[in-house]
């Protein structure tokens, strides 16, 4: 056999490891990629939990309030606290969908963007929901204790009504006020970031660590 035979049968051969090693590389990057999305199986069963909820507590409120359509102090709470949960059930929702349409066949770095965008937007989500809260406190007194015991508490006391209501609007406004004020060193430490991936879920939060080193990876290899 010739020189230049075995110059051809050794370049061959790279060629054929080479592309072996390749393959070798995208399975096992594939096989990471679908590992990490099993992880987010139980973030999905908690919103799927989650919207039942919030439907049921839905059909509730909307029964109570077609109860009481006619006395304007106990529908017109009925009907802030049915906007409140409608809100939290649309945002739920959409956190749903986007984690039932995630694609663990595309490109890694699609599916941190994909991840990420879902991370905020639970996480704001979470700050909507308690930014609105303390309002909601006084028309679910006023509706639990009218719909569960009968009691009329939206007539008792204008004074304690008119009391929790500024002390609500208090309440977001110093909310708002220290967000605007610390937020940003707040994002930007540890303690910040260790808050918002257990607002946005640990499963969430260990998916995209995952991708991140799956693409050091595929960066190095």
């Amino acid at each position: 056999m010739e020189l230049d035979e075995l110059k051809a049968i050794w370049t061959r051969d790279n060629q054929r490891l080479e592309r072996s090693l390749h393959l070798n590389a995208e399975l096992l990057q594939q096989l990471s990629v679908r590992q990490s999305g099993r992880s987010l199986r139980p973030l999905f069963g908690g919103t799927i939990l989650e919207l039942v909820l919030d439907f049921a507590g839905i059909l509730l409120i909307g029964s109570f309030a077609a109860d009481h359509y006619r006395e304007p102090a106990f529908f017109v709470p009925a009907l802030l606290l049915g906007a409140y949960a409608v809100a939290i059930f649309a945002a739920v929702l959409s956190q749903a969908v986007a984690l039932g349409t995630i694609r663990y066949d595309e490109p890694v770095v699609a599916i941190q963007a994909r991840l990420e965008a879902l991370r905020l937007q639970r996480i704001r989500t979470t700050q909507g929901t308690l930014l609105f809260a303390p309002l909601m406190w006084l028309p679910l007194t006023v509706v639990a204790l009218k719909g569960l015991f009968g009691v009329n508490v939206a007539l008792s006391d204008p004074l304690w009504l008119g009391a929790n209501a500024l002390f609500g609007i208090t309440v977001i406004l110093a909310a708002v006020f220290v967000a605007r004020r610390f937020g940003r060193h707040l994002r930007e430490s540890s303690l910040g970031r260790a808050l918002a991936d257990e607002i946005a879920g640990r499963s969430l939060a260990a998916a995209l660590d995952d991708l991140a080193a799956i693409g050091r990876f595929a960066a190095d290899g």
